[in-house]
């Protein structure tokens, strides 16, 4: 049986578990290929371990960068906004299920290194567990953003 999200709990006790420290990386030219439609000035507030990455811009809305289905989207006009929606949406925004999937595996991404799908969703590949590889941040960045670029 499939589970709707609102019935999806977590395994970790906090959804810390499921992001990284965003604060070691100089996320500048790592996001740069998604500027446009992301702002220039923003911090990154928070990033998961798939890239998916949330800037609070100068005005306060939070921006999705979701390298992985090759988007970007103002997601709230506010952090508590923001938080508030990531509490219901973390399975989706996450990928919490596909990380705990991962974990069973013993595939676990080592530090410095993102999980990233190997044959990309405009291309047919699918959230599963046989589908994702692990990079270096920067490079999975580089990849996400050509994407980007050319559909866009």
């Amino acid at each position: 049986m499939i589970l709707p999200a609102s019935k999806l709990i977590p395994a970790a006790p906090t959804l810390d578990a499921y992001v990284m420290d965003p604060t070691p990386l100089n996320w500048g030219p790592l996001l740069a290929p998604f500027s446009p439609p992301l702002p220039r000035e923003g911090q990154v507030i928070m990033a998961s371990f798939f890239g998916d990455v949330f800037v609070e811009d100068r005005d306060g809305g939070v921006w999705w960068v979701n390298g992985m289905e090759e988007r970007v989207d103002r997601i709230a006009i506010s952090r508590d906004q923001f938080l508030e929606r990531i509490g219901r949406e973390y399975v989706v925004m996450l990928k919490t299920k596909l990380l705990e999937m991962l974990i069973v595996e013993n595939k676990l991404a080592p530090a410095g290194k993102l999980y990233g799908l190997m044959t990309p969703r405009s291309e047919g590949g699918r959230y599963s567990t046989d589908n994702i590889g692990v990079a270096p941040i920067a490079d999975a960045f580089a990849f996400m953003g050509a994407l980007f670029a050319k559909k866009n």
